[in-house]
């Protein structure tokens, strides 16, 4: 009796595991090794049916989100939360296109126009000249902006807290930089994900 149920406790304990991601999320972690890159065709898989990523993620707190809006065999539309100051976060929405099964990449599209503010303090919104202003200042910092490249190197999985490790590498006119690393957290439970918060 006591080994039946040893058996049904491992049962449901791998059973829940496996119910943690969807079936096609699921297969990707299945097909990958750490430190491997990821093709963009699985990325854009994880882009779909994830909540949002998180980047340097330092106890939930971010240093900067996406959230994946359409995705496409051609690319995708998603919006990008950050604090731009002590006292601001902003969101606004930009392109990337896929390239090779292994890239995507910035198409260098005007995204200020998009943005949209909220006082750090107390979420309220910030709107009229407050925000035509902060977009301006918004512009100046773009001046000599590359359009960058990158990929993912999959690092790991965690069933339980339902989330995705990458390491997101960036390239600058096909120049791996290095320096420019950054590990992201991809959260696919949505309640977890409405949880992550941006930090200055």
């Amino acid at each position: 009796m006591k080994m039946l149920l040893a058996a049904m406790a491992i049962t449901l304990t791998t059973g829940s595991a496996a119910l943690a991601f969807d079936t096609e999320t699921q297969a990707v972690i299945d097909r990958h090794k750490a430190n491997k890159p990821v093709s963009m065709t699985d990325v854009a898989t994880l882009m779909r049916s994830s909540e949002q990523w998180c980047y340097i993620n330092q106890d939930h707190s971010c240093a900067w989100t996406d959230i994946y809006l359409e995705v496409t065999n051609l690319g995708v539309t998603y919006e990008i939360g950050n604090a731009w100051d002590a006292e601001t976060d902003i969101a606004f929405t930009d392109k990337g296109v896929f390239r090779d099964d292994r890239y995507i990449c910035e198409t260098g599209a005007d995204w200020v126009p998009t943005v949209r503010a909220t006082r750090r303090s107390d979420d309220s919104v910030i709107a009229g000249r407050q925000l035509w202003e902060l977009k301006q200042a918004i512009y100046t910092t773009r001046d000599g902006d590359t359009q960058d490249c990158f990929d993912y190197l999959y690092l790991r999985s965690d069933a339980d807290q339902q989330t995705i490790t990458l390491l997101q590498r960036q390239y600058t006119d096909d120049q791996h930089v290095e320096g420019n690393d950054v590990e992201v957290s991809l959260h696919f439970n949505a309640e977890d994900a409405a949880g992550l918060t941006w930090r200055w």
